[in-house]
């Protein structure tokens, strides 16, 4: 019979016995059921499992990478530099020879300026300043330092140094507790409160020029003494000393006879410190010192409107204090200052 010639491909050729051509696929074909097995069956584990891919990363995965480790590397060498020089520096400061230390510690800021190790250079900078007594020095340069690095490592002794030059610059003065609150508790009164030695201004003090005393500066002592006592509460305003310093910046001012500018202070204090020791102090001076600010009845009687109203708060918040007998005064004493004003008005 003729053979018949149809559309359809002739059949694939069968392999001769001894021969294998599918051979290849025949066996990546089971290596892929193995595998396909492998992963459906209950309880087995493909090698995917343990496939650690976090490190896998395409061309700019791997650039950023090595910026990233580049710039490490930048800041372990930044934090390096001026090291040697500094330890050389110290090692002289520990051995007291601050003159010496000092002179290094200025060219190591100078030279590695905006490096991390300025921060440590200009604190103990000041530092030998300090131990040399010269104040004036130190005082600017720890302002320096806390206006540099606000949050410097080196603030809770920073401010405490400031805090101590104010009071040798002032000569020590007794505290309000000791003097003003002292004598309001006891006489019921401020009469008496102006011939008390404790609250007059030595001279040495409020003299703009000093030319006796190397410890303090050359010009305006009391206005360089009252700056540190600012820059202790402005640097750390929730430290153990900021509202002991504001505190006793306020009483200098009343001491002073700048009521104006202690009403301010005794705000701040009442504002800021209410949950302090230095609050009940804060209401009685301030209170005080706003009933002084009072001109008379030909001038403004906010003062005196406001002295009132600190007197009634003194005296409903504190209405054990031992002030309360001069608190009770003064309240009478401007109940009459008030009727007077209205009488002179009229």
């Amino acid at each position: 019979m003729p053979h018949r010639i149809s559309g359809r491909s002739p059949a694939p050729l069968r392999p001769q016995p001894g021969s294998f051509p599918q051979a290849p696929r025949a066996r990546h074909l089971l290596v892929w059921l193995l595998g396909l097995c492998t992963l459906s069956w209950p309880g087995c584990k493909s090698t995917l499992d343990n496939l650690d891919v976090s490190n896998i990363m395409g061309p700019a995965g791997r650039r950023a990478k090595q910026e990233a480790e580049n710039a490490q590397g930048g800041r372990q060498m930044a934090e390096l530099e001026g090291h040697a020089e500094f330890e050389e520096a110290k090692a002289e400061f520990d051995a007291q020879q601050f003159a010496e230390a000092r002179k290094k510690l200025h060219k190591i800021v100078k030279r590695y300026k905006d490096k991390p190790i300025e921060e440590d250079a200009m604190f103990y900078r000041a530092e030998a300043d300090y131990r040399l007594e010269k104040y004036a020095k130190a005082q600017d340069e720890y302002e320096e330092l806390l206006k540099k690095h606000p949050s410097s490592r080196y603030l809770e002794t920073s401010t405490q140094r400031l805090y101590d030059i104010a009071l040798g610059w002032l000569g020590y003065p007794k505290n309000a507790a000791e003097v003003e609150m002292a004598h309001f508790a006891k006489m019921g009164s401020e009469h008496g409160i102006d011939s008390n030695p404790d609250t007059q201004i030595p001279a040495e003090v409020w003299f703009p020029i000093n030319v006796t005393n190397r410890r303090k500066p050359i010009f305006d002592p009391e206005g360089r003494a009252l700056e540190c006592l600012r820059s202790v509460w402005m640097n750390d305003p929730t430290g153990p000393l900021a509202d002991d310093a504001l505190l006793i910046h306020a009483v200098h001012r009343l001491r002073g006879g700048d009521y104006i500018e202690a009403d301010r202070d005794f705000a701040t204090i009442r504002e800021q410190y209410a949950d302090r020791e230095v609050a009940m102090a804060a209401y009685v001076l301030g209170a005080h010192a706003s009933l002084l600010a009072y001109q008379g009845a030909h001038y403004d009687g906010k003062q005196l409107e406001e002295a009132r109203q600190l007197t009634q708060s003194a005296l409903r918040l504190f209405p054990e204090a031992p002030q309360k007998k001069k608190l009770e005064n003064d309240l009478a004493r401007i109940d009459a200052e008030l009727a007077n004003r209205d009488w002179e008005i009229g």
